[in-house]
């Protein structure tokens, strides 16, 4: 049987219930489509199938919502795209729609199925199959067999059941030449890219649209998953990202977030794509990540001469001791020059930092606290440790502390894991403190008032954000003044 007319829908499932009381995701979120997805839909269409996509996760849709629209259209096929955050709600959403379709096929691919496939579909029965690992040729190749009804048992990267219990296949291989790929499906997405926006203080326009040059990543840092795309680097070629850029400059795009893992991987491929970029006269800015010992001050220079406004680096911790356990190759003054080289080049400077790693202690806590005060920094972004299924830290993490794995309360900003010799409430304080000791510098608040300025739409959603977070912190109190007290001794 051929694809011709055959209809598959993919979505991105909401995170937990979207409730702003309850899961603590603030109004300050991303609503930024999955790169995956987008890249699925362009092949399927190339493959001859019927296409639509729910990105449920950037508009946060209820689940009867979403499952009404999926209902609607008939679907041979349900393909969801899923993080440990959100599998749960892909499981909810595939039975509702299972029930209402009882022929339809229902598909889970992403970083939770791809860390632990088997434990996925034995957790979540109402998903027929999963794809671990890369989707663009193993999804497809499974999606054959269903269709001429074959064995799917020798289908590489195929997640399936055999007398009821879940059974993985060996791995596809990693798609090397990522040009062959098609463009992203951005005409799937309505009224893109002028609906999308990335998270608060993550742009100095609109609109926003992003975009992945690359995948893999060759750093073992213990708190990231290299399940689906692996540690080898594999990129666009230069003049692909050049046309891929003029795209979305031509669909109205003024900013672009590159959302590679590491976008600067290899310099002299920077190099390359900036000079290709002033050469091609695209007038936009942009924004990526890169690692703290990768770029020189030359580097630097070229990159903002290109539009570079930003870069966020992966600091994690002010703690040296602490840095030796989860980001082995990373010196904080080494680290420090290359914030401060990047600044006197006229780019920002953002830093992602977590609290309560493995081996973190209150001296820790204390010393990332303190380098928050004097970092050369223009943004943080601070979250809560979580040792998510597929990362190193993962297998071992019950030697360093206590963990409560609730897939559905992983979302970075909930303490599920407490590291010995610490309380959540101890680690909340210094929650509170860090970003108290950070946004509270003359720089960084003078810095943030002349974005406000520049964006005025950040001043609505900052104060969205500060309510939910006063609302939080107000339910914790109460919580912690109801709770009963200890019985005497």
């Amino acid at each position: 049987m051929t694809s011709a007319g055959r209809t598959i829908v993919f979505c991105e499932p909401p995170y937990l219930f979207w409730d702003r009381g309850r899961d603590r995701l603030r109004q300050g979120e991303e609503t930024i489509p999955g790169m995956g997805v987008l890249m699925l839909a362009a092949v399927a269409r190339q493959r001859g199938y019927r296409v639509h996509l729910l990105d449920a996760k950037a508009q946060g849709t209820a689940l009867d919502d979403v499952c009404a629209r999926i209902i609607a259209l008939r679907p041979d096929y349900l393909c969801l795209s899923a993080t440990t955050i959100s599998v749960t709600n892909a499981a909810r959403i595939a039975a509702r729609v299972k029930a209402a379709l009882p022929g339809v096929g229902t598909i889970v691919g992403g970083a939770h199925v791809s860390a632990i496939p088997e434990r996925t579909l034995d957790a979540c029965g109402s998903l027929d199959y999963g794809i671990a690992g890369e989707g663009e040729v193993a999804l497809f190749a499974l999606l054959e067999r269903l269709a001429d009804g074959r064995p799917v048992d020798d289908v590489p990267g195929a997640v399936w059941r055999r007398d009821g219990r879940a059974v993985a296949n060996p791995r596809a291989p990693y798609i090397d030449d990522l040009d062959a790929l098609p463009t992203p499906a951005w005409d799937l997405l309505p009224d893109f890219p002028h609906r999308f926006q990335p998270s608060l203080f993550g742009y100095p326009r609109t609109p926003v649209a992003t975009l992945i040059t690359s995948r893999g990543c060759p750093f073992s840092c213990v708190f990231c998953d290299r399940s689906t795309s692996g540690r080898k680097g594999r990129l666009h070629g230069v003049e692909t990202v050049v046309g891929l850029c003029a795209d979305l400059v031509g669909r109205g795009a003024r900013h672009v977030i590159f959302l590679d893992d590491l976008f600067t991987v290899r310099q002299r491929r920077v190099v390359e794509l900036c000079e290709a970029l002033l050469a091609a006269g695209l007038r936009f800015s942009w924004s990526c990540n890169s690692h703290p010992n990768l770029l020189d001050q030359p580097t630097l220079r070229l990159m903002h001469r290109a539009g570079c406004w930003q870069i966020a680096y992966g600091i994690e911790s002010g703690s040296q001791r602490v840095l030796d356990t989860v980001k082995r190759e990373v010196r904080i003054p080494r680290m420090r020059e290359t914030l401060r080289l990047t600044r006197a080049a006229g780019i920002r400077t953002k830093g992602y930092l977590m609290l309560g790693h493995p081996t973190e202690t209150r001296e820790s806590l204390g010393e990332t606290e303190a380098f928050l005060r004097v970092a050369e920094l223009d943004l943080c972004q601070i979250t809560k440790f979580t040792p998510y299924p597929g990362t190193p830290a993962y297998p071992t993490i019950a030697q360093h502390g206590a963990f409560s794995e609730d897939w559905e309360r992983m979302n970075a900003m909930q303490f599920v894991f407490v590291p010995h010799g610490l309380t959540v409430a101890e680690l909340e304080t210094a929650f509170e403190r860090c970003y108290r000791a950070f946004y509270t510098r003359p720089d960084v608040l003078w810095g943030v008032a002349k974005l406000m300025v520049g964006e005025p739409r950040f001043i609505g959603r900052m104060a969205g954000s500060a309510a939910v977070y006063l609302a939080a912190k107000m339910r914790r109190s109460e919580s912690r003044e109801s709770a009963p007290a200890a019985p005497a001794h």
